[in-house]
């Protein structure tokens, strides 16, 4: 396997999403940095963290490696100084774009496959939201699992 290719094509393929046919982030980063330090003109922003990878050898076969990554978005909403304003209503478009971003490219196992160059990429598990509980911020946590085989 040849990890930086993978992470490099997965990092590109999300901080190129548009919504509404304007880019969907105004900063994108592999570099994980604290909501904290989100500054309001560069949000919407997207950030990607290689969390854990796990091998499932299997005797006599190719290993399978299975990649978790993380998808951080943060967005600053308005809210504090707009009490009309739903933080939701900002954030939903962003989740939709990168779900729908994940299209079958690999018909024959109904998969994304990031042009080839992994066997299955996909949004697994949980989606973590915390909206309205930090002020003018609201941040997500998306679960890509990516599996590699040869």
């Amino acid at each position: 396997m040849n990890r930086e290719p993978i992470y490099a094509a997965l990092f590109a393929y999300f901080s190129a999403l548009t919504v509404g046919g304007a880019p969907a982030f105004l900063k994108a980063t592999r570099r994980l940095d604290h909501w904290d330090n989100a500054l309001p003109e560069e949000s919407p922003q997207l950030l990607m963290q290689q969390r854990r990878e796990v091998a499932n050898y299997r005797k006599g076969l190719p290993t399978i490696w299975s990649l978790d990554v993380a998808l951080f978005l943060y967005v600053h909403t308005g809210a504090d100084n707009d009490k009309t304003l739903i933080p939701s209503q900002i954030l939903n478009p962003l989740l939709d774009a990168i779900e729908q971003s994940l299209t079958v490219d690999d018909l024959s196992n109904n998969t994304c496959t990031l042009g080839g160059l992994v066997s299955h990429c996909a949004i697994s598990g949980a989606v973590e939201i915390f909206q309205g509980n930090l002020g003018d911020e609201e941040v997500a946590i998306v679960p890509i699992n990516i599996l590699v085989s040869p």
